[in-house]
């Protein structure tokens, strides 16, 4: 064991134990021969004894300078992705470049890796995470989920690239490439889909949580039910064509399993006589309220409703449970400070967030019923009695191919509904950590990988106890606690108004001394006097976007303004991610990219200006229902 080996391992350990310990295992390598090849020490070549096929073609340092040359148009990258380590020399002469801030490295042969570990000290670099040390095994799709959604790095996720590491393995591993590649680039869909690119739908969302904060403050609290299981195993039920033949078993358990209902299958469980414990809505359209009109009230009695706080007054308003009011994660939310009444529905659906309530709740195991995720073998897209019919949605030529449930053949389903599935098999993957199991019951539909699948009647069979369900308890704050937390909400809500208009102003003022000096630009260009251009007045006015930059990177303007900017702000910083890794080596090269760079900003801050004012309205048109309720108990 070489000293290097030594170093790494010891920061490894930290970072990733598993993998330390793999290659703590490792005695000497056995399916690899290292050789050096002329005089310099360090010239290692690495064979592969079986394959008889060597890692470098020619002379190791050779190549590896022929790679450094190649990479110079990478030089301004700060996130690099490499599918195999060589002899770790390469990897090691990158960190040279301080723009390079991450390089994650995938190598299919943890000998491969023992050898490079002991030829180059990589410890500081993986102390720093500045390097990411992978085996293929560890690539799911949850894994790349967490890749590219990290905050850092997340605006260069449309320079993505594979590097394959030399011809080695492109010949040996190239089916276990494409697996990785596909994996990472549908984790980069979903994390660009996940940020939206509708700022309306956010602020309709911020108006709703606003005016429907008096009636979140005086309803129950959501942290009391942590660990408030009150069978052994939690069904989710949702509305897929394939519910219909699961529910007379359903109804034969409904006594000793605990029901968590997404609001659509309410009135279809009303109709074959089957309560469930729990229902999530998480939609802020108002027709989410028809699933509650379509239900009786004698019914809805004594159901725990959990609705996200960002809802249709006509959604709440037609619900008559147990009303919990939860908030949904978002960065405005947790600007109140209102932690007691919970978080729930990082996903994108009301069935994501009936997953999240039954971890919530403690449940360690999960069945899944009316999941399908997908269309009918008929066409249909919904379950039968379905408030807006079994053919709501209806199939698009845009609508994909997917593994069907029991993983053969495939079937289509819509982009929102695959949204959906990959929450699910995120979540599960994570929850797996916690022992909890997951059961795929639906028996239709599309394949949740990660999920047992198992038909429901046997599930019935081989897990469910015929023990009566406990009552949970359930309590509200004090109403001195009530009034505390309304004060609290008017005056956040008057310092996000008076922080908002201040910053506006600023970024607006901005704003017309770039247009100005774009329509300047232009008319340079016309009259072909490029050569007058002003270049210092260009670095000042680059330098003033920074500080703006730098301000919504703050934490308070993120938490205030983080999820209206963000829909349209995050995909026009992919497209000017492109101009950051641009290389610009000769001073044509710079001019040019600081022109490119003032342009681009010129609809980027009108667009930052106008989402500030946006939320600005809707927030001082949202503040009537706190002023009232504190003017009820004359508080105001």
């Amino acid at each position: 064991m070489s000293k290097n080996f030594d170093k790494n391992i010891k920061a490894l350990l930290k970072i990733n134990p598993s993998l330390a310990s793999k290659l703590f295992s490792i005695n000497t390598n056995n399916k690899f021969d290292v050789t050096q090849q002329g005089n310099d020490p360090i010239n290692l070549n690495i064979i592969d004894k079986e394959k008889k096929y060597p890692i470098y073609k020619t002379e190791p340092l050779k190549e590896i300078k022929e790679k450094r040359e190649m990479f110079k148009k990478y030089e301004r990258y700060p996130a690099l992705y490499f599918y195999g380590m060589g002899n770790g020399i390469f990897i090691k002469l990158l960190f040279a470049n301080p723009t390079h801030k991450r390089i994650i490295v995938i190598e299919p042969n943890l000998e491969i890796l023992y050898i490079a570990l002991n030829i180059v000290d990589l410890s500081e670099e993986i102390k720093e995470k500045k390097l990411i040390l992978l085996m293929p095994d560890d690539i799911s799709y949850a894994k790349s989920l967490d890749i590219f959604a990290n905050k850092d790095f997340l605006l260069f996720n449309k320079t993505y690239q594979l590097h394959i590491y030399s011809d080695y393995y492109e010949k040996f591993y190239s089916e276990d490439i494409i697996r990785i590649n596909k994996l990472f680039i549908r984790a980069i869909k979903q994390v660009i889909n996940n940020v939206g690119n509708d700022t309306i739908d956010t602020l309709i969302g911020i108006e709703h949580h606003i005016k429907n904060m008096p009636e979140m403050l005086n309803s129950y609290h959501f942290s009391q039910l942590i660990n408030k299981k009150n069978s052994d195993t939690a069904i989710i039920v949702s509305t897929g064509p394939s519910l219909k033949k699961q529910l007379p078993l359903l109804k034969k358990i409904q006594n000793f399993v605990t029901i968590i209902s997404v609001d659509a299958s309410l009135p279809i469980l009303e109709k074959w006589g089957i309560k469930p414990d729990f229902v999530t809505s998480l939609e802020r359209v108002e027709l989410t309220g028809e699933f509650f009109k379509n239900t009786s009230k004698e019914f809805q009695k004594d159901i725990i409703m959990i609705h996200a706080s960002l809802q249709h007054r006509n959604v709440l308003d037609n619900s008559h449970g147990k009303k919990f009011l939860v908030m949904r994660p978002f960065r405005y939310s947790k600007y109140y400070g209102m932690h007691k009444y919970g978080y729930l529905g990082i996903g994108m659906s009301a069935a994501n967030m009936a997953y999240e309530l039954a971890y919530f709740l403690g449940f360690k195991t999960i069945a899944l019923i009316g999941q399908d995720l997908a269309y009918s073998e008929d066409g249909t897209s919904h379950s039968e009695g379905h408030v807006f019919g079994e053919n709501e949605v209806k199939i698009k030529e845009s609508d994909e191919y997917i593994t069907k449930y029991g993983g053969k053949g495939t079937i289509r389903t819509s982009r929102v509904w695959n949204m959906f599935k990959n929450f699910f098999e995120r979540d599960i993957e994570h929850t797996k950590k916690d022992n909890i199991k997951t059961y795929n019951c639906t028996e239709g539909g599309a394949r949740i990988e990660g999920a047992i699948e198992i038909p429901f009647k046997k599930f019935i069979k081989e897990y469910i106890k015929e023990e009566p369900k406990k009552k949970i308890k359930l309590r509200k704050l004090s109403q001195k606690s009530i009034e505390k937390n309304l004060l609290k909400a008017y005056k956040k809500s008057m310092d996000m108004l008076n922080y908002g208009e201040k910053i506006q102003k600023r970024i607006e003022k901005l704003f017309l001394a770039v247009a100005k000096e774009c329509e300047n630009l232009e008319k340079l260009k016309k009259a072909n006097k490029l050569d007058k251009i002003n270049y210092n007045k260009l670095y000042k006015l680059s330098n003033r976007i920074d500080k703006i930059k730098e301000l919504i990177e703050s934490k308070k303007f993120s938490t205030i303004f983080g999820e209206t900017i963000e829909s349209y702000l995050v995909n026009k910083e992919l497209d000017l991610a492109k101009i950051v890794v641009s290389q610009s080596n000769s001073e044509i090269e710079k001019k040019a990219k600081l022109i490119d760079w003032i342009m681009n900003h010129k609809e980027w801050l009108f667009m930052l200006a106008g989402s500030i004012n946006a939320q600005n309205i809707v927030v001082k048109r949202s503040l009537s229902p706190i002023k009232e309720e504190l003017k009820k108990r004359n508080l105001l």
